[in-house]
Parts: structure tokens; sequence; C-alpha cells
């Protein structure tokens, strides 16, 4: 067995074998892949085997449609023969809100490059000899693409094509210990002696966590109960020799497949159940499943049996009942460890079968290239942090399985495992009628109960509670003045004598001079945007760095990478004044020019400018910025200072007849003013100039990450052209990916969407090709199957000359 490797794998089941493989396809074959059992003996062997392209987002999308693609001809390419019948796929809809959603659906694979369509009840029926609509079925969305494949064959197959071009497979061959040594290379032992290699890639499905932890790089990897039944042969299916579709009904919250001359039939319809709650797997689990769990099935079963009456002659010819690996929000976790080099996670995958190609592709190009095609971030596994402990994700888990089948409503806000971290004015904002939510393991709040405006938790596309209440919200900042309790916001101190040319070497802006704020980006090496910052500069040598809540340890991963050591900086993740309110509006000077000796006249402290000082007698770094494009304050101070300065800054707010606001007033606004929000508006598949963020790079200062790619792209016409749209008419809020279209052609499509309360227009901002749509030019946003007219305008909406920001 090889003793030094470059890339080292552990896990034997599809993930493991098609990062194996998809290393081996870009050159990279000084690999070992170990194997504690057999390979596929994890989730693999006993898996489904379905490839759906049907997602509730872009990603999910383009992973599906990435495994079809590299699939159907794996076992020719490999010469390795795969059981692999691409059938597509229909949905029914017994709700007008599933066939809202199924709308949606067909315009972000629209967006994506796919076809997923609408169907009928008839056309269905026509589709498949034994599945009848009856009179509760409204119609559906078809995928195209969808199949079955045999994961064990699919896994030797990778195996055998890594294998050929060079690659080592290891079975048998638990890792019991990983550590780093010195030299940075990490040594995994196992009973046959020590390995060294360079790169570690966690794949071991439901194991995961496990050997996160040995590695000292935790990722919350939860296992639950899946199950299945195989019913017994039928003589019709034997005799039905054409393919007909797979059936997902998400109402009913079943899928039924042909198997040989049986149906496969499984389902979400019972509760979510964790295994192995609190010591995680044991040593020996391969090839074995859990008890069968009959009753789960079938309520399910009868009521299958409605659209399917082929099923009445069918008895139960086995469960299956089997592990399947989860992360707390149901997405794989995939990408850099954090606070770790050379380690990288690809577990927690739910539905590996389908997810392992992509998976494949993108620990490959991370390795190889050092960025990605498409933007993972949703699936970093640096989006949890310590807070998502073990009764977290087992809780939030299960909460996602019973809700895989669930409308995916954009406002559902999720309950379980709740709180955990919280920041001191958690139950005074709730006994003030807050809303919270979470985002980033922070509790905060989403919106204020006002008058008979409660939370029904009533979801829906269309209107929901929050939504008057927000409108006062907004209304109120634009008009008096608003403050909002903002925890868990990333931030980052840099100082020492090289801490000016550090951050320049990083950001792509030149830094600000002392007592000045700007907004700069960071750049991958092939110009595209990885994340931003708004970098206040306290003194010569002092900065103070705040970036999105999701990318705290992604970014000070970035950034610690790029420090390399430096001895003239220090680079510090935090800030001793860790908590954050803003506060917001054209009375927000009289607010807290009651409560500070500082002059916050706009002529010593102008727009993007900060200071420190004391408001109601306590320290605070005051920066004069706004995300909601009013004047305004972001006050930094330490969290055993928040009370006192929140009951101070509270009651002067009140006598301005003030308000708290919450995420969501606050993201209206942002829209209005045609601000971006990372991962949403902007990311690694985006240039500067896509954006229109090209006025934040200055070429002139000097080489900075990325910069030689933003000189040849300066040159080059972008792909993208960053779009502000005013939608006519009434009609839910467009939602991410829908498509923007002019005379019936898909142009681009929407990034963020939101009615603008102080402006009462529906507005959009997204991306269309450039040069398709001119200013002032009329097109359409295609939300839920219906092209609203709409219009093009500069993003900024609200007062589009700064006025407000800069009084």
């Amino acid at each position: 067995m090889k003793q030094h490797v470059r890339v080292a794998i552990i896990g034997g089941g599809a993930v493991g074998a098609s990062i194996l493989y998809h290393l081996a396809e870009a050159g990279v074959t000084d690999t070992l892949l170990l194997e504690r059992d057999e390979l596929t003996s994890g989730s693999t062997w006993h898996a489904a085997g379905n490839i759906p392209t049907y997602a509730n987002s872009w990603l999910g999308m383009r992973a599906g449609n990435y495994a079809w693609r590299i699939y159907k001809e794996l076992g020719e390419k490999i010469g390795y023969p795969i059981t692999y019948r691409h059938t597509g796929a229909f949905w029914p809809a017994h709700t007008v809100e599933r066939m809202e959603l199924f709308k949606h659906l067909c315009g972000v694979s629209q967006s994506a490059g796919f076809d997923l369509a609408m169907l009928t009840p008839g056309e269905m029926e026509s589709m498949h000899p034994f599945w009848h609509a009856g009179e509760t079925v409204r119609g559906g969305i078809f995928d195209p693409y969808e199949g079955d494949i045999d994961p064990s064959q699919l896994t030797q197959a990778l195996a055998k094509g890594a294998r050929d071009r060079g690659a080592t497979v290891k079975r048998f061959t638990p890792v019991t210990a990983i550590d780093q040594t010195p030299s940075g290379e990490w040594r995994l032992e196992t009973k046959e002696g020590d390995i060294f290699a360079e790169i570690v890639v966690n794949a071991a499905g439901f194991y995961g966590g496990r050997i996160a932890e040995l590695a000292g790089a935790p990722t919350p990897v939860v296992t639950l109960e899946h199950q299945y039944l195989v019913t017994e042969p039928l003589a019709e299916l034997d005799a039905e020799k054409t393919l007909f579709p797979l059936v997902r009904d998400p109402d009913i919250r079943f899928y039924l497949r042909r198997e040989r001359d049986a149906f496969l039939l499984g389902s979400y319809a019972h509760d979510g159940r964790p295994v192995w709650e609190s010591a995680g797997p044991p040593d020996d689990f391969a090839h074995q499943l859990f008890p069968d769990s009959v009753d789960d099935i079938l309520d399910v079963f009868e009521a299958t049996m409605a659209h399917v009456p082929l099923l009445e002659k069918a008895g139960a010819q086995r469960f299956v009942n089997g592990p399947i690996p989860y992360a707390p929000d149901a997405q794989p976790l995939v990408g850099p460890a954090g606070g770790v080099r050379n380690f990288y996670h690809a577990t927690g995958v739910q539905i590996g079968i389908t997810h392992s190609a992509a998976i494949g592709k993108a620990i490959t190009e991370w390795i190889t290239e050092g960025e990605t095609e498409w933007d993972l971030a949703a699936w970093d596994p640096r989006r949890f942090g310590d807070w998502a402990t073990r009764d977290y994700g087992n809780a939030r888990a299960a909460e996602h399985y019973g809700l895989q089948y669930a409308i995916p409503y954009p406002h559902r806000n999720m309950m379980s495992g709740r709180p955990v971290q919280c920041t001191p004015l958690h139950e005074t904002l709730k006994k003030r009628g807050a809303v919270m939510g979470q985002i980033g393991g922070w509790e905060r709040a989403f919106w204020f109960e006002r008058g008979d405006i409660t939370d029904t938790g009533e979801l829906s596309f269309h209107e929901e509670p929050w939504h008057r209440a927000v409108a006062a919200e907004c209304e109120t900042v634009r008009d008096r003045v608003g403050v909002m309790d903002h925890g868990g916001f990333t931030k980052f101190s840099v100082s020492g004598p090289g801490a000016e040319a550090f951050l320049d070497s990083v950001f792509c802006g030149s830094m600000p001079k002392p007592g000045r704020v700007r907004l700069s980006y960071m750049l991958t090496p092939k110009g595209r945007i990885w994340s931003e910052a708004t970098i206040a500069r306290l003194s010569d040598e002092r900065f103070l760095l705040c970036g999105p809540t999701l990318a705290d340890q992604r970014d000070f991963d970035w950034l610690s990478e790029a420090h390399g050591g430096r001895t003239d900086v220090s680079l510090e993740r935090g800030y001793e004044r860790d908590a954050a309110l803003m506060v917001m509006g054209p009375e927000s000077r009289d607010v807290l020019s009651a409560l500070t000796d500082t002059d916050l006249s706009a002529a010593t402290l102008p727009w993007l400018s900060v200071a420190e000082m004391k408001i109601a007698d306590v320290p605070v770094t005051a920066m004069r910025v706004s995300y909601v494009g009013e004047l305004g304050w972001e006050l930094h101070m330490a969290s055993a200072d928040l009370q006192n300065v929140y009951r101070a800054v509270m009651e002067r707010v009140e006598a301005h007849s003030g308000c708290e606001f919450g995420s969501y007033a606050l993201n209206a606004m942002r829209i209005e003013k045609g601000y971006h929000a990372w991962s949403v508006d902007f990311g690694v598949e985006y240039t500067l100039f896509d954006a229109g963020l090209d006025r934040f790079a200055k070429s002139g200062k000097g080489p900075f990450a990325g910069s030689e790619a933003v000189a040849r792209q300066s040159v080059l016409q972008p792909d993208w052209e960053w779009v502000g749209l005013d939608v006519a008419g009434e009609g839910p809020d467009a939602l991410g990916s829908d498509p923007i279209v002019k005379n019936g052609e898909w142009i681009g499509y929407v990034t963020s969407a939101s009615h603008g309360f102080r402006t009462g227009k529906n507005l959009v901002l997204g991306y269309v090709r450039h040069g398709t749509l001119s200013m002032g030019e009329h097109c359409a946003v295609r939300s839920f199957g219906t092209d609203r007219p709409a219009i093009r305008h500069h993003p900024d909406a609200y007062d589009p000359d700064n006025r407000r920001l800069k009084s």
C-alpha cells in the first residue's frame, strides 16, 4: 500500500468513488481511496438510485443534470456494465399552491438551461400505463432527465475508471487516527501502517462526523432512517415492456418506480428519526439495515393505490430501512474544512447518488484550481460553526426530513433546535414583539408584531402576515428613525505596520484613510467575486472588517491563507466590540446627538466615516454607513454594554415615534437601494464587470488577488449586466432564478425581489445577457408562470442621488 500520496480519500461509497474518478480524469492519480469495509458498504448499497434533475434550487438542478450527463455514458466509457434506465419522472400536484411551485420551478429550470415542463393530468396518464390522476390531481411537472441507476454498479465503475488511470483503492482499511504534521502533511493511521497525504477528503458518509472529529475539523453529520419497500412481482409489470416515468407525489409524499417486475415505493411521510444520536455510528455497521417500520408506510401505500390501482394486488416482498446522512439544513457538506489547510469535507450528502457526480467535480476543482466553476456557498461546510451542536443537528435534520416534500416557501421559519446563539437583547426583543429567525446560528428579529398584526405562521407565495408590519417598519425608518439589533456580524481585526499593504494585496480596492470607511471585494485568482467587506480604518495601523454573517469562517480562512504567517500584520477573527446596533433614518442624528458629546454633523462625520466615541457613556465604534439607504450609523460595542446602549437609544427613538425593525425590512430597503447581497446577487460565478461592481477595483494601486484577471476582463465585453427592474401590476414577489424575458425570449434571471415599501414599487434585481436590455426598455419577469410587464431602471430606485445618505 502507498505510504505517501498527494490525495487520500476516506470513504468508498458513490461520493468517494466519484471524487477519485474526477481527480483521475483531471490528471491527479497520486491518490488513494481508503474504505473501512467493502466499497458501497455505507448508504450507497441500499440507496434507491434515483437521479432527478428536479430540485428547488438552481444548484440542485445543475447537480442532478450533471449526474445524468456523466453517468449515462459512464459504463460504456469505462467498460463496466451499469444498469441505468432513463425514464423521466413526473410530479403530480393536488393543490393550487403546489401548482404555483411547479410553475416557478419551470422558470428556474429555464434560467438554468434545462427543460422541466408543466403537464396536464391527461398527459401524465398517457405517459404511465398504471397511474391514474383521479379527481384530485390538478396537473404536474415533468423532469425529462430522471432515471434510476444501480448504485453499487455505479460505484464499482467509478472505482474501475479511476484505477485504470492510475489511482489506488484500498478496502477493509479503516482510518483510526488523523493528525497534521508540522510540515503540513496529514498522517492517517490505519491497521496497515501510517499513510501521509498532502490533501485529505472526508467522504465517509454517515461516518463523516467521526472522521471530521479525528481530524480536528468537526462538521455536523446526522444519520436518519429512510425506508422504502419493494412489492412482490406483478404479472402486469412483467408484461409491460415499455419504459414509463417514475412518479413522485409530494402531496401524498411518496416516490414510485418500476423495479424489474415489481414496484419500489419510498416515503417521507413519517417523522424524521435520528439514529446514533449521542455516540455516532458503531464501528462495524456495514451492509446492515434497521428493523422494518411497516406502519410508517402503510397509510402512504393505501393513498398511492388510489392513483396506482395495480398496487392493490401487490404484497410487500421486502422493506429496506437504512441509514441516510443529513446536514442540519439538508444540504451537502462539501468544500474546505474550516480552520485547517488541505482538508476537505464531502459528507452529509442526503441524495448521494444524485449529488456524487457534482461533488466529484467540485472537490477536484478545489484541489486542482483552488476555486470552483459553480457557486457552492450553499454547500460550504463552513456555514456551520461550533453552535451546530449534536442536539441541534439531530433536531433540525429531523425537521427537514418531515419537510422533504413540503412546499419551500421562502419565509418558512424553522424552529427546531433553537436558540443556539443569542445577543443579550434576545428576550427583550421577544417581549417587544419580535418574531425571531435564525441566520448563521444567530437569533435575529425578522419582524415585529404590532397592533392586530401577529405571527400566525401562515405561509404563502402571496400575502403573509408580516407584510403590513414590515411596511410600517420601512416607512418609519424612511420618515423618522428605526433601530435593529444585528447579532452575528462577521468581524475581523487587522493591525500592524504591514496592515495596509496586506489588505491592499487581498482586496481589489484601495484602503480608506484613517477615520474613513470603504466597501471592497475579495477576488479569486480568476477574477471572480469571493466576498465583500466593509473596511473601517480606525487609525494608521488598525482596521475593522465587517462582512456577511454566513461567511465568517469561510472568509477568515481566505484571509488567513493570504496572510501566510506574516509578522508585520496581526489578523484576528472577531473584534472586542462584538455587538452591533443599527440606528437608521432622518432623525437618527438627533437621537444619537442627545447621547454623546461627539459632534455628529455631516461636516465633522460625513457619510462613510468612522469614529470611536461614547454613546450613553459606553465606548462604541460608530460607522456612518447604511445598508438601507438612509442617514444612519452602525454602532459597534461590547456585548456586555449592548443592553445599556439599547435602552438609552430606544428611549430617544420612542420620543421620536420611531420603531425597531428586522431583517425583512432590512432586505426590502437594501433592494430599493440596489445593494448587492453576497451569495444572492454575486459570488464566484461573476466578475466585477458582470455585477456592475467594477468601480470598486483600483487597477493603479498595484497587484492584488485577481488583478491580472481583472486587467484582462476590463478590455472584454462582460457576459452579464446587473439590472434593476420595476415590475408592473399586482402579484406575488418574484423569486430567485425566475426568468427575465423580452419578446418571449429568455434573456436573464432574477436574483432578488421585493415590494419597495418606501417607493411603492415592485422591484427586481438580477442579471441579463450583456446588451440585451437597454435602460428604460420593456421586458417581463416570468413569475409563477405569468409574464409580468417590467421596465429596466437604475438598480438604485430609492434616493438615487444619495442625498439622504449624505445629509
